[in-house]
């Protein structure tokens, strides 16, 4: 389903995005439902390109002198997202609409240099780097929680106008990167209680994998499998390992025994038997090892 997307914007440093970003709505998967801006024609001393653009592609116009006035209009449209890019303040009673809440693009890189001026001030102290920050709005202006940050890199020859139309350009695509980030939300790692479910070792897992689990638990709870030897199915305890990035054409968990040492297939190498131990049996190492299962016959684990 498409993300129903408002466009809230009083200046000409969005129109970049704003054009990008209804060129590549179907792209994204994303709808605007409606443009916020500025009845007037001139804005900011510009004409007001936002309300031009919003006009050619036939986008429904909330003007934002009127903003307040249509809050019930804003409601129906049932948008997902809020998108802030040169606007000014907003009461919550907006902000607090879209379900997955109201964006912000701001010049600078936050926390420094709040406020409407952002541009100007890191040109005038001579700052070597500026940037851009997404943030979702709150009640203090420029505060919100950070989306996401650009770095940009600024010489002491670039005038406003310069550095004002490169930040513009570059705000396209960090929008896309922070819309797609609040969409595709990040999967949370858990750490469930270790048992036995999670401690198998899976024999199509690729080395490093199966390394990993065994080197990540305790002592007295070993990463485990089944054993095959002489056809006799038991449980198999292995502690410590080496990897051994190889291609081979052995089915995963087949054993081999070669020059004293114990090498079990995996999916994309061999691990080689360090320390293990049959269940109920002695823990043992190295060349125990290959004494212990030379005499067997059709080895392999599962």
């Amino acid at each position: 389903m498409k993300k129903k997307i408002i466009f809230l914007s009083n200046g000409n440093f969005s129109v970049p995005s704003l054009n990008y970003l209804i060129k590549n709505q179907k792209k994204y998967n994303l709808i605007i439902k409606s443009i916020i801006t500025s009845k007037k024609n001139i804005i900011n001393n510009e004409k007001n390109l936002i309300k031009k653009i919003a006009l050619k592609n036939n986008i429904n116009i909330i003007y934002s002198e009127y903003i307040y006035k249509n809050i019930k209009n804003i409601i129906n449209l049932k948008p997902d997202l809020l998108i802030i890019i040169s606007f000014k303040y907003l009461k919550k009673k907006i902000w607090n609409i879209p379900k997955l809440g109201t964006i912000n693009i701001h010049p600078s890189l936050l926390p420094q240099y709040k406020g409407a001026n952002p541009i100007n001030w890191v040109i005038i102290n001579g700052e070597k780097k500026t940037g851009l920050t997404s943030f979702f709005i709150n009640k203090i202006i420029d505060s919100g929680k950070i989306i996401l940050q650009k770095k940009i890199n600024i010489n002491n020859k670039i005038t406003y106008k310069k550095l004002y139309k490169l930040l513009s350009k570059k705000t396209k695509k960090f929008l896309i990167k922070t819309i797609k980030k609040i969409l595709t939300k990040e999967k949370l790692k858990l750490a469930p209680k270790i048992n036995n479910y999670y401690s198998k070792i899976y024999w199509n897992y690729s080395i490093n994998k199966i390394y990993n689990l065994i080197r990540g638990l305790p002592y007295n709870k070993p990463a485990w499998c089944f054993i095959n030897t002489n056809n006799k199915i038991q449980i198999f305890n292995i502690y410590k390992i080496k990897i051994i990035n190889y291609k081979h054409n052995n089915f995963n968990g087949k054993i081999l025994l070669k020059n004293k040492n114990v090498y079990i297939s995996a999916k994309n190498g061999y691990i080689k038997l360090l320390k293990c131990n049959i269940a109920n049996k002695k823990v043992i190492k190295n060349i125990n090892i290959y004494n212990g299962l030379i005499n067997y016959k059709n080895l392999f684990v599962f």
